[in-house]
């Protein structure tokens, strides 16, 4: 007996409603575009939920606040309809800022609450040498809230919690990760995700959309090493039950 044969990894293939947490507006696209793009094709609805503003990488410093949010915005829902995105939700923490953990946890919680999906998408807090806060913070409380969105003395929102029917995550699947246990084979849909990530201008110039496309294909060919297909996306898919104790 293994631990795998209690405790199988979770099957994204089996989810129906999908929430994707990010950091910022094109992390989604850029580390998981090619597999949500392939689970919408096979049914499933996604749902976004970005946590920063993320408007300290938009390049022209000439735009108000207010104006390179609608922009990032209407990049960002672009790129979803490509994606096959049905529901954004926004947070608007500050971008490389500082913001509550616990708070954070809360609101995904409430929007777990809210939206009932079956699967979670993430970045892997836990990658090796990630510097960027926003991931770690934003992939540690999606994990976090994985295990414990079911806690009825938890609150996240009044409203929500009195209105909530319990319902089974089956898991998150993480990515941006150096322990991957899941191959997708986004051949298939490779061209809908560069499509999608060539809709984020505001925050790459020409040169540096061009390189960020060179560095996906080649990870995506790196993914793919020793599988019958081209091009895939490596994710870390984890059982809640795993995200605690070791078990």
């Amino acid at each position: 007996m293994t631990l795998l044969s209690i405790i199988p990894t979770p099957d994204i293939y089996q989810a129906r409603r999908i929430l994707c947490i990010q950091p910022h507006y094109d992390d989604n696209d850029i580390g998981a575009g090619g597999t949500l793009a392939l689970l919408h094709d096979r049914g499933a609805e996604i749902i976004y939920l970005t946590v920063t503003d993320d408007l300290m990488g938009v390049l022209d410093i000439s735009l108000s606040g207010e104006a390179a949010t609608h922009q990032l915005r209407h990049e960002q829902v672009r790129a979803g309809k490509i994606i096959g995105v049905s529901q954004h939700h926004w947070l608007n923490y500050p971008d490389a800022g500082a913001y509550d953990y616990y708070e954070l946890r809360r609101e995904i919680i409430r929007t777990i609450r809210l939206v009932k999906p079956d699967l979670l998408f993430a970045p892997d807090p836990w990658l090796a040498y990630e510097a960027h806060r926003d991931h770690v913070l934003t992939g540690q409380a999606a994990a976090e809230a994985t295990t414990l969105y079911s806690l009825p003395r938890l609150p996240s929102d009044p409203e929500v919690d009195a209105a909530y029917i319990p319902h089974e995550v089956l898991g998150i699947a993480l990515y941006y990760t150096n322990a991957p246990n899941t191959i997708v084979n986004i051949s298939p849909v490779h061209e809908k995700k560069e499509e999608a990530v060539r809709c984020y201008q505001s925050q790459f110039s020409d040169e540096d959309m061009a390189r960020l496309l060179m560095f996906l294909d080649a990870k995506e060919h790196i993914a793919a090493e020793g599988c019958k297909f081209p091009l895939a996306e490596g994710l870390k898919v984890m059982h809640p039950l795993q995200l605690h104790c070791g078990l």
